[in-house]
């Protein structure tokens, strides 16, 4: 079958959702015996995925016009990272898979460093084609979830108009906030830069902003909070932590304390009643303190990265940062 690849589009988000969602309940009835379809993206949630880098997130289209696949990709400054992606169970085995990556990693050339994804462990068939893509694997994601209701005493210090600052400041506060969480997080992972996120997460009503703020007003810590849901009919009640990042120097238990506390304030006032995240086995201290925290590791996801790339990305770190490669 002839297929060509171009940039996604407004006009294609529908077909992507329903594409992503046909893909992942046949994997979801394979692996995890899920027999409930899974419920489609929104359109809001798909167009705020694809604003970071509107050209790095493509389609496939056969010769009759059909949509045969789709990639999302996406940059943290010099980190770069791409999915989901998907192509539908029939058109499998024709090499749209592989046109897609080869062209998402082509864009993530251009502006990152490194450039990794995620995927399940028994995606046997996906972590073979990105091996042979040049692609190892690192650390695993610990995929976390913390019941809020259960753990209410620990955390229900804050008022909920205490944790939502990022709208109420002026130009350049954000401006001196965005600059702060960029010195942070490449302190972390050279070259790794969440301010752009922030500003997407904020343009498009995903979430909020939650900021620690230690002497002399230095921000130690914040945390990105997605807090709308991206599927619809989803009723999980659950928000999720898309990154959260203390600052290496810092009293880190206690601006971990400080941001988790918001965290709990902000999902409350919001109906919500669990609090997802993902790790790294990087930071090994970490994950021990979210599990004394009252977090659970409810399953596992591989990360992998492209070679060549830092050795830095294959050593253990003492730093607290919570993120997923995963879209």
């Amino acid at each position: 079958m002839n297929f060509t690849l171009r940039t996604m589009t407004e006009l294609d988000l529908p077909a992507v959702a329903e594409i992503e969602a046909g893909v992942f309940t046949d994997w979801y009835r394979i692996y995890r015996r899920e027999p409930e379809p899974l419920s489609e993206r929104t359109v809001e949630a798909l167009r705020y995925a694809i604003s970071l880098d509107p050209d790095g997130n493509l389609v496939a289209v056969a010769d009759d016009g059909a949509m045969v696949g789709f990639i999302l990709a996406r940059t943290w400054g010099k980190v770069g990272w791409f999915g989901t992606f998907g192509v539908p169970t029939q058109f499998q085995g024709l090499g749209i898979g592989t046109a897609l990556v080869n062209r998402a990693v082509d864009y993530l050339e251009q502006k990152a460093d490194i450039i990794g994804l995620e995927t399940m462990p028994e995606s046997g068939a996906n972590i073979g084609l990105y091996t042979k893509l040049g692609f190892v694997a690192t650390y695993p994601t610990h995929i976390l979830e913390l019941p809020l209701i259960r753990e209410a005493e620990r955390f229900s210090n804050p008022r909920v108009e205490e944790t939502v600052v990022w709208e109420t400041l002026g130009s350049s506060g954000l401006r001196r906030t965005l600059r702060e969480m960029r010195e942070i997080s490449d302190s972390i992972l050279s070259g790794l830069d969440y301010s752009g996120e922030v500003e997407a997460i904020h343009a498009h009503g995903f979430g909020r902003t939650l900021l620690s703020r230690g002497a002399g007003d230095r921000l130690d810590g914040f945390a990105i909070l997605r807090s709308t849901s991206i599927r619809r009919e989803n009723i999980s009640g659950r928000a999720y932590i898309h990154a959260l990042a203390v600052r290496p120097g810092a009293d880190g238990p206690a601006v971990l304390d400080d941001l988790l506390r918001q965290v709990w304030a902000s999902c409350v006032s919001l109906g919500l009643a669990r609090v997802a995240a993902g790790l790294s086995g990087r930071y090994q201290s970490a994950l021990l303190l979210l599990l004394e925290r009252g977090f659970r590791v409810m399953r596992a996801g591989i990360r992998m990265v492209r070679l060549p790339v830092s050795e830095e990305v294959f050593s253990a770190s003492d730093a607290i940062h919570l993120s997923r490669w995963a879209g």
